[in-house]
């Protein structure tokens, strides 16, 4: 039996805030990958695919579940759902980083006029087929229409 730990891709997230009022912050934290992602590799290069290929990222998810007083909760990678509700599910751009072929970029903007008013701390991607690859907690980020969220998801293999 092959230890689960032997696959290795790994992720981190940036998270640009441009804010109206003060400017532009960063932030970067890390996710989990799942076990249905895990699970949509190994069936990806075995050609084991079915009818149709449904493994690719066509959606990054937000929520607002992802916190206990704040805290980040830590995401367990038997996890296929968010902690709490989806508030935004919103496609990606999907890019190979030239510099690192072995490294895919997926972008997606939650825009000024999009999710207000509410406390954002989980975010997923989500593959075509509806189960989701991988997870992230993150502190509680409350949207404004004074707030445009650019997130950075890279996933490398390493």
């Amino acid at each position: 039996m092959i230890n689960e730990s032997v696959i290795r891709p790994k992720g981190e997230i940036e998270m640009i805030i441009k804010n109206k009022e003060t400017g532009e912050e960063k932030r970067c934290f890390h996710n989990t990958v799942l076990k249905k992602g895990k699970e949509a590799l190994a069936s990806s290069i075995a050609n084991d695919i079915g009818s149709s290929y449904n493994f690719f990222i066509s959606r990054m998810l937000f929520g607002d579940g992802g916190t206990s007083s704040g805290v980040p909760k830590s995401v367990s990678t038997e996890r296929n759902g968010l902690f709490g509700i989806t508030r935004a599910s919103k496609p990606v751009i999907s890019t190979i980083d030239s510099n690192l072929l072995s490294q895919v970029v997926f972008t997606s903007v939650l825009d000024y006029d999009e999710v207000n008013g509410v406390t954002l701390n989980e975010m997923a991607l989500q593959m075509n087929s509806g189960d989701l690859y991988s997870m992230a907690t993150f502190g509680d980020l409350n949207k404004t229409s004074s707030i445009q969220i650019t997130w950075l998801w890279r996933i490398s293999f390493v």
